[in-house]
């Protein structure tokens, strides 16, 4: 793929990526990996959850203050949070998860991929442990998440923090989506396709990022991805941004200052650039991106 269409790709990529909660169950409790003997109050446990599309696998730790509950992206899974995770866990209750098929959770038997049944895992999860009102952090197509939590159970929502969020592809022309991306998703142009997006969005990643964000990439399977990406670019999550009354705040890199971006399509959304640091801004820069999201938390009472 030459550098000019992986540009093309690129800005598309950058928009793109870059149930009662009451009815579920927790099981499986566990020290988290890396822990060991009794497990303190607070100290981190693995839990399964039952979700609406499966159980989803649960990372619980820390106490105090309104819980935060961390939803990763496309190819994702909850270990993109490690070090947010380690950071608020001194005072906080902080919570991070994988959405179904991707992770250790189980896919949809359904196949169901959609942003609405994301968002179904969200509120399973809130729901399961008895958070009560949590402040949602998206990263990527998680921002479609927590917008879509926020829309359908508001009274849950007390803050939407987006990480560098998909934009609204929604608006775009639907042949050239399925030009530049969601027809490369098909399994003779597949592995090359992700390969040469996914390492073009890691250029200005640290190298243990990059290595991460690819061994995250290559977990997902082929039909959970493809799907996720076409629920992402057919869904308009501004009626959800807009109908939320509570604080929120996009952290973008510079280039997620595009037509589609969030901040661009809501005015209202407050924003915040870090640059120097690929679309995992919060792997790449942490300091920053905790310094920004303690400056958030401060806001949500």
């Amino acid at each position: 793929m030459t550098g000019c269409s992986f540009v093309t790709i690129g800005r598309l990529s950058l928009a793109i990526i870059g149930m009662t909660a009451g009815a579920a169950a927790v099981a499986g409790d566990a020290p988290a990996v890396g822990s060991g003997g009794a497990r303190p109050a607070g100290a981190p446990r693995l839990v399964w959850i039952q979700g609406p599309s499966g159980q989803v696998r649960v990372e619980d730790g820390g106490s105090g203050g309104v819980p935060v509950v961390f939803v990763h992206g496309l190819a994702g899974d909850r270990s993109v949070w490690a070090a947010q995770l380690a950071h608020l866990r001194r005072n906080r209750r902080a919570v991070a998860f994988d959405l179904h098929g991707m992770g250790e959770s189980a896919p949809s038997a359904a196949n169901d991929y959609s942003i609405g049944s994301f968002a179904g895992d969200v509120a399973a999860v809130v729901g399961g442990l008895r958070l009560g009102r949590v402040v949602l952090v998206g990263h990527s197509m998680g921002g479609h998440v927590i917008a879509a939590v926020a829309a359908g159970h508001p009274a849950m929502v007390g803050g939407l923090l987006f990480d560098d969020p998909a934009g609204d592809l929604s608006k775009l022309p639907r042949e050239e989506i399925e030009k530049q991306w969601l027809g490369k998703l098909e399994p003779g142009t597949y592995d090359s396709f992700v390969q040469a997006w996914f390492v073009g969005m890691l250029a200005a990643a640290r190298p243990e990022v990059r290595e991460h964000v690819m061994a995250t990439v290559r977990k997902t399977p082929r039909i959970v991805f493809a799907a996720a990406a076409r629920s992402l670019a057919s869904n308009d999550p501004v009626p959800a941004i807009t109908g939320f009354n509570g604080p929120m705040l996009t952290v973008v890199t510079p280039e997620n200052e595009t037509a589609t971006s969030l901040h661009k399509v809501v005015p209202s959304l407050p924003s915040k650039v870090i640059a120097g640091t690929s679309h995992w801004i919060m792997m790449d820069k942490p300091d920053e991106f905790n310094a920004a999201m303690d400056a958030f938390l401060a806001g949500v009472t």
